[in-house]
């Protein structure tokens, strides 16, 4: 591979800024609610009757013009993308041709900016995530932004554990960085625990959840992906649009392909109330706290009225 580092040819500036929304999902996990065509980013599990994208979209609108906003979603998908968004550029819808993970998904869009002349930070979006206080929901994006357009850092969002969650995966975090307020160095990601680690963690200072939302420069990820997961790295080389090379990448987490191997990670503390549509569990919360009706067969939520 070489020992040569990916650059942005013509960086417009250290202040850009791309958000880039993962759609992703088989709709394996909470089926039949969600499935492979309607996967659970476009539910609406709010009492404005919004599809999760849609709310995603609107969110993040408020740091980042419709221009400078790239969605990474299956082919299969697209309409279901451009119906709750419809402003999106052309250039800026990548479409799999295969569901893969995080990790190819995350390449994809930052090779698509490098290949346009362009470095910015990207703010990675997962579309499942119910997010209140949004005032500090975006102040922990923006450290992350400044810190990550300043330093060779891959930063990950943390926030501090409400409960001793089974569902949710962990990172832990060393002493704070100097100079930078709620950023932090990370030195262990950890899955899933099991209920008596997870009440370790809860009662640990040290373990935040990791919230999935990530911020770095495009560059800084291509370069940890050619190092760490070259196969990754490879897939989405020279790609357009749809290609059919995509379908060669590994089916990885960004987290496994590259985060829990660089040295280079970084969390940003946030304080914001945060949780993940990742099971039935979590939906029902979403769901009581919202007043939405719903169906349950056994544990599973089946319809939402």
């Amino acid at each position: 591979m070489g020992n040569e580092r990916v650059k942005g040819k013509g960086v417009r500036g250290k202040g850009d800024v791309y958000a880039v929304i993962l759609v992703g999902g088989k709709g394996k996990r909470l089926m039949p609610l969600s499935t492979s065509k309607k996967p659970k980013a476009f539910l609406s599990v709010t009492k404005d009757y919004k599809t999760m994208f849609k709310r995603t979209i609107d969110r993040i609108s408020r740091f980042a013009r419709s221009s400078d906003i790239i969605v990474v979603a299956n082919k299969m998908h697209s309409k279901l993308v451009t119906t709750d968004f419809p402003k999106i550029e052309k250039e800026n819808l990548l479409l799999e041709s295969a569901s893969r993970n995080t990790a190819p998904a995350i390449a994809y869009a930052a090779s698509s900016l490098v290949s346009r002349g362009i470095d910015p930070v990207m703010v990675i979006v997962p579309t499942d995530q119910y997010i209140i206080d949004e005032s500090s929901y975006f102040d922990t994006i923006k450290i992350g932004v400044e810190f990550a357009a300043e330093n060779d850092a891959l930063v990950v969002l943390g926030v501090k554990p409400r409960f001793p969650s089974t569902q949710f995966g962990y990172i832990k975090i060393d002493e704070p960085e100097h100079r930078v307020q709620n950023v932090f160095k990370v030195t262990k990601f950890t899955e899933k625990p099991d209920s008596k680690v997870a009440w370790r963690y809860f009662n640990d200072r040290q373990y935040l959840w990791n919230t999935g939302a990530f911020v770095f420069r495009a560059s800084a990820i291509l370069n940890a992906m050619k190092r760490y997961a070259p196969k990754v790295y490879n897939a989405v080389q020279g790609l357009e649009r749809i290609g059919s090379g995509y379908k060669t990448a590994p089916d990885i987490s960004i987290d496994y392909a590259v985060l829990e191997k660089a040295d280079n990670i970084y969390c940003v503390r946030g304080t914001y109330a945060w949780q993940d549509m990742g099971s039935f569990k979590s939906i029902t919360d979403i769901l009581k706290r919202e007043s939405r009706d719903f169906v349950m067969r056994g544990e599973k939520v089946v319809k939402i009225l």
